[in-house]
């Protein structure tokens, strides 16, 4: 008999657990479903194949079994190796076989799909649409200021706001933009998930915001005051005299302000000091003099 690859089938690893094998193939299920692609005879197939292959993996035996004889496994099976009376799955036509607990003999027919069907075991009736995913990528001032976006899904323009503080990861469900109900079911969501990029004056790590200043090297020695962009504007920052090169300098409150627990980062400015790449000799003796000062 031809060999059925049933993890391939559900699109899963072979080291998958009962939990992931359960998930994967609800997914399935609800997609390729008969009464949610009615006269689909490629969706039919599919949704046998799927509950050909869950019925197999869900079982620890059964699984194992699988495991162990590979491609000599439905060899095995069409011998009468473990076979079982009754089941799914006769002469290769899939068909219900309700249990006691209202769903087909096996396993917990409402629990899979709880979503799709009513209680009393109906089969028909409005149906949620699928949710849909989508990625955005923002700065690292639209992070943290906020920003509405107008993203394009399956064609149709959507208007999202974008929540000031929202940081790489971050998700933002727009209601009933997913794909359309069935049988009058309401539309599925739309879950948007954030990347934030960082760019050639901020870098955003957590809530802190980061950026580099480059000063002179005499305002490095001598000290004085500088210009450094923020979020919210240029703010003038003091530098002590002797300022070494990568010194740090915190600003409090001036970073990003986290949506769950309101606290506000920090800014952290990173002092680079720049060398003159041509000197005059006046300049060079003033060195010089220095370097036998020892400094």
């Amino acid at each position: 008999m031809e060999y059925k690859d049933y993890y391939k089938i559900l699109g899963i690893d072979k080291k998958a657990s009962a939990e992931e094998i359960k998930k994967s193939y609800r997914k399935l299920a609800r997609k390729y479903h008969p009464d949610v692609n009615p006269n689909d005879k490629t969706s039919e197939t599919r949704f046998k194949e799927l509950q050909e292959a869950y019925d197999v993996l869900k079982d620890e035996k059964k699984r194992k079994e699988y495991d162990e004889l590979g491609t000599n496994y439905f060899n095995y099976k069409a011998a009468g190796g473990g076979a079982r009376a009754g089941g799914p799955f006769q002469g290769g036509e899939y068909y219900y076989s309700y249990g006691t607990d209202g769903g087909p003999s096996g396993f917990n027919f409402e629990d899979i799909f709880s979503d799709l069907f009513s209680r009393s075991g109906r089969r028909h009736g409005p149906v949620k649409g699928e949710d849909l995913r989508a990625s955005l990528e923002i700065s690292v001032v639209e992070s943290v200021k906020g920003t509405e976006r107008i993203v394009n899904i399956n064609g149709e323009k959507i208007k999202i706001k974008i929540p000031q503080g929202i940081g790489s990861g971050g998700k933002i469900k727009a209601s009933g933009k997913g794909s359309p109900g069935y049988e009058g079911g309401p539309n599925g969501d739309l879950y948007i998930e954030i990347t934030v990029l960082n760019d050639p004056v901020f870098e955003r790590k957590g809530n802190d915001i980061y950026t580099i200043k480059k000063i002179k090297l005499t305002e490095a020695v001598l000290g004085g005051k500088v210009e450094v962009a923020t979020i919210d504007g240029v703010i003038m920052l003091t530098i002590p005299p002797g300022t070494q090169n990568g010194a740090k300098f915190r600003i409090p409150k001036k970073g990003a302000t986290d949506i769950s627990s309101k606290k506000t980062g920090d800014l952290i400015i990173t002092v680079s000091v720049e060398i003159p790449s041509k000197i005059s000799e006046k300049i060079k003796k003033v060195f010089f003099e220095l370097k036998q000062e020892g400094i």
